[in-house]
């Protein structure tokens, strides 16, 4: 949802550039990119802070269990599947830069094109300026649907590499300090593969352990799996 609307205001915002103010078009991108790099950071530091927070208050509870980083790296090694699942990751990945070219070429047709047709074929009935910011919107539009669906990059699972479960909550490697009860969307137990994936948000956890079945009794504790 967030991304859809983030996509709006971009087309409503570049459309509003191009047909108003043509000539500031690339400072207005320089402007954006700069923009988006400021607030990622912001967010990163600001969910740094925050994870941490919650570590310190969830370390002040009863520990139930905890797996360190030699115990997940000696099932990472026997874990013979796990290569073959990230160059499937890696294949996907790539995906884009196959579609790119295309992506392009669209675009070299379309924004010296579209907007002369809109502002003949409309512009006499709804004046030129509005038919020109139709027309972007219109462009700005497909590339948007095209990039969501084709430049969606897979969600790779986080394998966990040091777990403390605590009787409020669980802190993943040492940093991140999620609290209970967790509302996951998926939950999954690998007995052959010894790990457990759960999803919170948009994110996968992958949680290794040599005996999955205690870990999935300690876990069904603090976890809830949504409706």
């Amino acid at each position: 949802m967030r991304r859809v609307l983030i996509s709006a205001v971009s087309i409503l915002a570049f459309a509003t550039i191009l047909t108003f103010f043509p000539s500031d078009y690339f400072t207005a991108v320089l402007l954006y990119f700069v923009l988006f790099f400021a607030v990622s950071i912001f967010i990163g530091v600001r969910t740094y802070r925050r994870g941490i927070a919650n570590v310190q208050e969830i370390s002040r509870g009863k520990p139930l269990m905890e797996i360190d980083e030699k115990e997940v790296d000696k099932l990472l090694e026997k874990d013979k599947a796990l290569m073959d699942e990230y160059r499937k990751f890696a294949r996907a990945s790539f995906m884009p830069l196959l579609i790119l070219p295309g992506f392009i070429l669209l675009a070299t047709f379309l924004f010296p094109t579209l907007p002369h047709v809109a502002e003949t074929s409309l512009g006499a009935s709804i004046g030129p300026t509005a038919a020109r910011f139709i027309s972007y919107v219109a462009i700005f539009s497909v590339f948007s649907a095209i990039s969501m669906l084709a430049f969606k990059p897979p969600v790779v699972p986080r394998i966990v590499r040091s777990l403390k479960v605590y009787e409020a909550g669980v802190v993943i490697d040492k940093t991140l300090g999620l609290k209970a009860p967790l509302e996951v969307s998926e939950y999954k137990i690998n007995e052959e593969r010894r790990f457990i994936e759960f999803k919170l948000n948009n994110q996968v956890f992958r949680i290794y352990h040599r005996d999955v079945k205690e870990l999935d009794a300690v876990l069904s504790r603090l976890l809830r799996l949504k409706q």
